[in-house]
């Protein structure tokens, strides 16, 4: 399970927490007809939210974030059960 939390400070801070113990977080870009969605997820925590445009100057500060802090892309999600299927 995800916690999800209301503002990206929370998650920068929690990263630079995690990041002494060497956690690695992850996210994810979606695109779609409205616009941009981003998911990040770090430790037990997430942030979701969607943009109008890609070039959202608060989007790419995440995208920056995420990269500087070698986060991994996520392309989609699988259960376990089914991922060798």
């Amino acid at each position: 399970m995800v916690d999800l939390v209301e503002e990206w400070k929370y998650i920068e801070e929690h990263t630079l927490y995690l990041a002494r113990y060497g956690k690695v977080g992850s996210y994810q870009l979606r695109k779609s007809e409205e616009g941009v969605e981003i998911k990040v997820c770090i430790g037990q925590y997430g942030y979701i939210k969607e943009f109008k445009q890609a070039e959202d100057p608060e989007l790419i500060k995440i995208l920056a974030f995420c990269q500087a802090a070698k986060f991994i892309k996520v392309h989609g999600s699988l259960a376990d059960d089914i991922f060798y299927a």
